[in-house]
This record gives structure tokens, sequence and C-alpha cells, in this order.
């Protein structure tokens, strides 16, 4: 009798970093893509759960290239992606491979993105296409509610926002009924755009390749001022002012991290939470030259008007004052040509790692049992050159400036009672001792509490990894004698005491019995020099006699700049 037990595998592996949150992800997918809808149980929904976890830590378009690359034969799963997000639905929609049946029952589920998606294939039945063009028009409407009178920032809800997925240059001459549908609506377009192209011929040089029907492009404008709709995600929905490619779909209400395209401030996220207006918020993007850089934000919250639950915002945004704005850093041709070489890198060796896992996993075809586990090593080697890879991009960012950490307050002391007990299983076996020894009283810290945890693990983990057996390592967590600062003191491990101050924090790249140790623990300690810097504090070797440390120092908050961080100023 043959048992699968692959799905209680997959949900009984531990996520180790973001190789093995992309692996568990795509694992899940790919066995749920497979189960048939009478074959779903309580199990599956587990693993929707757990699908639910990895999209929150990944972000919807690293999870939306993932999708990409399976193929999805169940319609629950599909159903319940595309109310994952915009990218993740449209990479959902693009793999799924269902029957008819199962697309008639769950098109009128789907949101109006995945429906909008769903459009362009081609290879859908005839009741499957009449179903959506029953669905009508009215999809690529954007219906804002009328916001109830309430004092809210001085700003008017644009009245002119239209879902975008149909440009608004490019209207058909007459109107169209809404029982005619999307296929008359494209036809027209089409006719449109043949129109316009042999009234207006093409100046470009005859010996110029031109794709079919080319436009010349429009002439680069600055823009300074955008509305936006933006739906209780934080989603961009619709916009007015700009393309629309350029700016829907990009979700605003974030955290800075580094698979984010745009983020903000926290006071900015403080009053999105309460459900509060926006007054004078800051925003972030990384895209195009025509939106990236920063915003200043105001909006006004809007509500359903059956059940008055939270649906979003109308919101406009500006182009903060130019004596505002940070002063752009001189360019950095080396970091730029290291960025380059990375990214070059990434490309075969993400193509490496997803065949050897095609392999190992047998998605391909039966495999003898050697050359799964040679596939399985090959994979896990790729994953660790993958985060070597990040890193090596990370400290290039720091130390350059162009990567901030992201803002917020952790507490290092409750950070380190929670952290060092969690070294015991890596030092037991080989007799390590920790002394460690801090004070009761809290240290908070400028820093976001997730990327506070990963400098003070990643410090953590470097001494411990660096120790002899047997070795014993003392561990201080103290204020400074002025109060302005945490301190936190480490012992060196005789392997690191003895490196000059240059070798302490440079790689040292070797290779072990447990596979690439990619850059060793010397650019371990760089990367965290790199953190601690961009935090306003040191990382430095303790010149005083005695055991040889590393010693930490970072500023604490003081009461003054609690209060800043609560108000936004």
């Amino acid at each position: 009798m043959f048992v699968d037990d692959r799905l209680d595998t997959v949900l009984h592996t531990p996520v180790a970093g973001r190789a093995g949150t992309n692996t568990q992800l795509r694992q899940l997918i790919d066995l749920l893509g497979r189960t048939a809808p009478d074959a779903w149980t309580a199990r599956h929904d587990e693993a929707l759960a757990r699908i639910d976890a990895l999209h929150g830590v990944l972000g919807d378009a690293a999870a939306a290239v993932l999708i990409g690359l399976c193929t999805l034969r169940s319609p629950r799963l599909v159903g319940h992606l595309a109310t994952l997000g915009p990218r993740t639905a449209v990479a959902a929609i693009n793999r799924a491979r269902l029957s008819d049946a199962h697309w008639l029952d769950l098109v009128p589920a789907l949101p109006i993105h995945a429906r909008g998606a769903l459009r362009h294939r081609r290879d859908l039945s005839a009741p499957v296409s009449a179903l959506l063009d029953r669905l009508g028009i009215a999809d690529f409407v954007l219906t804002a509610p009328p916001v109830e009178d309430a004092p809210t920032p001085a700003i008017v809800p644009p009245d002119n926002l239209v879902q975008l997925a149909v440009p608004r240059r490019a209207e058909p001459p007459a109107p169209v009924s809404a029982r005619e549908g999307i296929g008359a609506i494209v036809r027209r377009i089409e006719a449109f755009r043949r129109n316009r192209q042999d009234a207006v011929p093409n100046q470009a040089d005859p010996g110029q390749t031109r794709l079919p029907f080319a436009e010349d492009p429009p002439a680069e404008r600055p823009v300074a001022t955008i509305d936006a709709a933006i739906a209780a995600d934080g989603t961009i929905i619709a916009v007015a002012g700009i393309e629309p490619a350029l700016l829907v779909g990009h979700r605003l209400f974030v955290e800075r991290r580094s698979d984010v395209a745009a983020w903000c401030d926290s006071a900015t996220l403080a009053a999105v939470a309460a459900r509060r207006p926006i007054v004078a918020g800051l925003i972030t993007i990384d895209g195009a030259p025509a939106i990236a850089g920063a915003w200043q934000i105001d909006a006004s919250p809007r509500f359903a008007e059956s059940g008055g639950q939270f649906a979003g915002y109308h919101a406009r945004l500006r182009r903060p004052d130019r004596a505002a704005a940070e002063p752009a850093r001189p360019a950095d041709p080396g970091a730029d040509a290291l960025q380059q070489m990375l990214h070059e890198l990434r490309t075969p060796i993400n193509a490496i790692q997803g065949f050897a896992e095609l392999i190992q996993q047998q998605m391909l075809g039966p495999v003898a049992h050697q050359y799964r586990g040679l596939a399985a090593q090959i994979a896990a080697d790729a994953a660790r050159m993958l985060a070597g890879f990040e890193d090596v991009d990370r400290v290039v960012r720091l130390e350059s400036g162009r990567l901030q950490l992201a803002e917020g307050m952790a507490d290092l002391t409750a950070l380190m009672t929670r952290l060092v007990p969690q070294l015991d299983p890596l030092i037991a076996p080989r007799a390590i001792r920790i002394d460690w020894r801090a004070g009761d009283q809290p240290l908070p810290v400028a820093i976001a509490p997730d990327e506070a945890e990963r400098l003070v693990w990643r410090l953590l983990a470097t001494i411990v990894g660096a120790a002899a057996p047997g070795e014993r390592l003392r561990l201080v967590l103290e204020s400074s004698p002025d109060g302005a600062q945490a301190r936190l003191a480490l012992d060196l491990p005789a392997a690191l005491a003895r490196r000059e101050d240059e070798a302490l924090f440079a790689a040292d790249a070797t290779r072990g019995q447990q596979g690439i140790d990619l850059l060793g623990h010397g650019f371990a300690l760089r990367l965290a020099l790199a953190e601690v810097r961009a935090a306003g504090g040191s990382l430095d070797r303790d010149a005083r006699p005695g055991p040889v440390r590393l010693v930490m120092t970072l500023p604490l908050v003081t009461p003054a700049a609690l209060d800043r961080t609560s108000t936004g100023f």
C-alpha cells in the first residue's frame, strides 16, 4: 500500500532563511496544485495557512515568481491565491489548468483584478468566455463610495479615477454597451490603434527596426502630484496623473524591507492601523524614474456603505520640498559593478538550484537514490551561494549609503534574553560555555525589531561558530556610563582574537564538512559592522587589557526621541 506523506513532510520541515522559505512555498503550491477537490482534507487547509504565512514573508512579487513555476490544477488553490495579492493573482490565473466546470464555479468569486487577468487567456472555452462577458464592463470601473463628513486633511478625492486595465489615451471612439462585454472593447481598441497608425505615418529612420504599431515614446515629464485610490490592504488600485502600470499593484503601507518596492514611515503605519487620516506622511518608492524616490502622502479613509468596513484611502502624493529631501550621494562605480556582477551570477545559480530540485523531487521522472542525494546537495550549495550573494549585496548597499535600516524600536535586553538560550543546541555538543549578564533595565534602540534580531543573532552565531570545543565565552549587555548608549561586549574566540583588526572583518572563504561556507566569519562581522554603523553605532575591538573582546554600541532612544517616534516628527 502506498501512503503519500509528502504534504506532512513539508509541513514538518522547519524553514531556514529565505532560500528555505522559497523552497517550502514552491513545494506546498506544487502539492496542493495537484489535489483534486474531492481529495481535499483539513491537512490541506493547514497547508493553505502555511502558504499565507510564507507569502507574507516573501511579499507579493517574490511569491508570484515562484507560483509562475508551478502548474495549478486545484480550483480551491487558484481561488485562494487570487486573494493574496494582485501579482500573485495574475501568476495563479496564468498557471491554472482547470476544467470548464471548475472555471464556471470559480470565476464569479474571483477578485476583479484576477478576472481581468483571466480575460487575456486565449485557451478558454466558449462558456467561460461568455460568463466573463456577462460579468460585463462594470469590472473595469472604480466606484468610490462617498466619504462621510469628518475632520480630514484638506484633500479632494479625485473623481476621475478609473481602473486602468484600459489606457485612457486608447479610448474607443464610440460608447459601448455593457452587454457587449470586454471582447467588444478589445476589438474597438485595436481598430482605433490601426486607424491611428494609418493616419500618422512612422517617421522613424528607415534603417531602424520598428515593432508593429509602435509609437514614438512621449517625452518624459516630471511628475509632482499623483492621485490614487488605495485598497484596504494598502495596494494601489487606480491612479490619475501618471501611467497606471507604474503604480497600480504597489503596496504602500509596509515597513522598509529589502524585498519590497515601496515603504512608509512609522507615523503613517500607525495612522493606517488606527484607520485615521494621513497627514504629511512619508512614502518611498523604488521603481521607474518617474515614481522613484520620496513622496509626501495625504489621505482620507473611506468606508463601505453597507456595514461600514474600512475600504481603503483616497490619497494624494506630492514630491517633498527639495530642502527636505536627502542630498544625492555620488555614484560609486565599484558598487554598481559589483551589484551588476551579483545579478548576473544569480541567474544561472537560480537555474541550477531549480533543476536540482526537480531531480531531487523526481518531478521529471524516477531518479536513482544516489543521484537524488547529489541533487539535494547541489540545491543546498546553491541556496548557500544565493544567501551569500544577498549578504554581499546588503553590505554594498549599506556601505554606499543606498540602504538604511528600517525604522522602529527594539529592546536589546529583551532580545538578548530570548536569543542567548537559543544557542544551546549549537554549543552543547561542543561543550562551549557562555556566561552572560544583562540588567533588568530595558535598553531601547532605534532599529526595527526584525533588523535588531537579525543583527544580534548574526553576531552571536558568528562568535559561537568560530569557537573551539571547550572554549568559554562571556557576554555583557549594559548601558554606557552616561546612559546614552547600549553596550554589548562579546569575548572573541581564540580563532578570531589572534587576527589583526583588518583581518577581523575580512572574508575568509573555506569549504568545510557542512558544504560551502562562502565568505566566512570575517565577512559576517563586516556585515554586522555595516549594519551597526547604519544604525549610528560602532563595532570595534576593545582596547582595554584582559580578554580580547568585540564591543558593539548603539545609541539609546531617549524620552524626547520616543516622543518624536510616536508622533512622526
